[in-house]
């Protein structure tokens, strides 16, 4: 038989130098790769590179929105709406802050304030501080704290407000839900963060 015609005819003895010459060439290619690699490099190599960052950084932000819902009092019912103004400090789904929050109370005719700090985190959050009802025997001051589920721009919440030294609707919880864009990042960068120039 011949071996020249067999199908292992590449392992021929005049093929023999070329392929091992290939194969020196493929270990060689494969060692100079993993040397050169990122991974292999030493760390003191990269003291001078400049240093970046991508991802959650702290950052502050001023949102601003409406807000509206239901309004279900000790003694009267009706619909609200105001608006909204946070200043919160953000990073990696946690925030906490400032927010202040005006109204006008349908069922009560009576316009009202609300400040105080506010934490979340991820979806949930709470708030709370005082708040001041006005009408027509004056204002009215009682501590509120509100709980609220974020989803993004879009909040749900319920508040519980008791006024205190008033004779009637000194219980007031509020069902609503607000509406709040970033307006600005007054003390720095947003949530990403590159120093490439």
């Amino acid at each position: 038989m011949n071996t020249l015609s067999s199908p292992l005819r590449f392992c021929s003895p005049r093929r023999a130098p070329r392929l091992t010459a290939l194969g020196v060439a493929l270990s060689a290619l494969l060692a100079a790769s993993v040397t050169l690699s990122p991974s292999s490099a030493h760390a003191d190599d990269h003291d001078d590179a400049e240093a970046f960052s991508i991802g959650p950084q702290p950052a502050w932000f001023l949102l601003g929105g409406v807000t509206g819902g239901l309004t279900i009092a000790s003694d009267d019912t009706g619909g609200f709406i105001g608006g909204e103004l946070s200043l919160v400090r953000l990073r990696a789904g946690r925030w906490l802050g400032l927010y202040a929050e005006g109204g006008y109370e349908f069922g009560l005719s009576a316009p009202y304030v609300a400040a105080g700090p506010e934490v979340g985190w991820n979806l949930f959050g709470l708030d709370g501080g005082a708040m001041v009802r006005f009408d027509d025997d004056g204002a009215q001051f009682g501590p509120q704290g509100r709980l609220l589920v974020s989803l993004g721009v879009f909040s749900i919440y319920g508040r519980y407000a008791y006024m205190l030294d008033v004779e009637q609707n000194e219980h007031v919880v509020h069902i609503g839900a607000s509406l709040k864009f970033p307006l600005t990042s007054p003390f720095g960068q947003g949530p990403l963060v590159s120093n490439r120039e």
